[in-house]
């Protein structure tokens, strides 16, 4: 089999499947299409993990197309047909650095704002019209806060309107750019000082005013509240920090 890296894991506890998948995806690579990369228990000794790790890093490159896995004699793990679509799955797998995917985040939300709210609107229930409420009432208390504090709460009012539905497609799209949303939440420590205190006050006041729109199902008021400047305000004046 030819070499690979050779990472054990920390604690005797073997890598991750996440990085056995990247240590046995460099040696697919490394050794072309169609080549065997060794059987399931030569993988294992070469990762360090166990079998379970295993069998889930295998999935993994295997929902990529990465590797192949054959049974029966002869068999073992070969390596896959690199394409675009493998190579666009390794590179995005795992991304969380805010600051490279914040502007993109911004536009993605932007353009699927429209549909969120429709659907917010659309499977909005008794229960649901209360959360949203509290979650308002929340982002207005973080105010007395830090400036996480108000982060955190209105990343909490726009998880709630895209989990209002609770199904689909869209929710699942959106729950992974909030993620990568969330992502900064460690690295904010700012009080809300005077060059905070505008673009706070601000943003709250279009989170209310979208927050109302959704209670009054009122869909083109809440995409007007939801695309003013004053909204994207914070997180554009987050994403300008992250660069400075």
């Amino acid at each position: 089999m030819p070499s690979t890296p050779h990472p054990k894991g920390t604690g005797g506890r073997g890598l991750r499947a996440e990085v056995a998948a990247d240590a046995i995806s460099q040696l697919a690579r490394q050794s072309g299409p169609g080549a065997r990369l060794g059987s399931r228990a030569e993988l294992r000794e070469e990762c360090g993990v166990s079998i379970g790790t295993l069998h889930e890093a295998l999935r993994l490159l295997q929902s990529t197309g990465e590797i192949v896995v054959r049974t029966g004699p002869g068999g073992g793990v070969f390596a896959g047909d690199r394409s675009a679509l493998s190579d666009l799955l390794r590179r995005t797998r795992g991304q969380t650095s805010f600051a490279s995917d914040l502007p993109q985040v911004v536009r993605l939300l932007r353009a699927l704002s429209p549909l969120i709210l429709e659907d917010a609107i659309g499977s909005l229930t008794t229960e649901g019209a209360d959360l949203l409420r509290q979650r308002l009432d929340d982002l207005i208390s973080a105010r007395d806060g830090g400036l996480r504090d108000v982060v955190r709460a209105s990343l909490d009012l726009f998880a709630t309107l895209v989990s209002i539905p609770d199904f689909g497609l869209l929710r699942v799209v959106a729950g992974a750019l909030l993620g990568a949303q969330i992502g900064v939440l460690p690295t904010i420590t700012s009080a809300i000082d005077p060059d905070w205190s505008e673009v706070v006050d601000r943003h709250i006041d279009a989170a209310s005013d979208l927050t109302s729109a959704i209670l009054g199902e009122d869909l083109t008021a809440a995409v007007a509240a939801r695309d003013r400047p004053e909204f994207m305000g914070l997180f554009a004046a987050l994403a300008e920090r992250e660069h400075t």
